[in-house]
């Protein structure tokens, strides 16, 4: 788990060095959709063709088709973790979205030739959130040790 969100957090720095930016989308925006799709179709640069129904994945392409190989499909990572499906996520359980192309998507290498989509959800945002806290209270209560410690000295 600490490892995930050292590494998600990792991700997110790099991706703000590099000038992506993610896409946080308000809940009434997200309710419109009726999958990840559907989401994904508004997206600047992100062609989604027909189909995705009955947890069949589109073809999505980002980068174009002129690539090098045969398999346009982008490199999909879920809070960090790369999935070759994301058919099982929510829109309305989408935190945000972010579109890595060209540059930006060469931190995956190989795998991210043909662009990256990174989804966040709302639960590991918050799971980010809890984890942060509780090492500030786990920070304060070794604060409030070593103070104790020098007063009995």
């Amino acid at each position: 788990m600490k490892k995930a969100a050292v590494l998600t957090a990792a991700l997110l720095l790099v991706c703000a060095v590099l000038g992506a930016q993610e896409k946080v989308r308000d809940q009434k925006d997200k309710t419109q959709y009726e999958t990840v799709f559907d989401l994904l179709r508004g997206e600047p640069g992100v062609t989604v063709s027909p189909g995705g129904g009955n947890g069949e994945m589109p073809s999505i392409i980002i980068r174009g088709i002129a690539t090098n190989s045969s398999y346009t499909q982008p490199l999909f990572v879920v809070d960090g973790i790369i999935t070759d499906n994301v058919t099982y996520l929510r829109p309305e359980d989408i935190y945000s979205v972010e579109v890595l192309k060209d540059g930006t998507a060469s931190i995956y290498g190989v795998q991210g030739q043909n662009g990256v989509i990174l989804f966040r959800t709302k639960a590991a945002v918050e799971a980010e959130k809890l984890a942060a806290e509780q090492a500030r209270a786990e920070k304060q209560a070794a604060r409030a040790a070593r103070r104790a410690a020098r007063k009995q000295k």
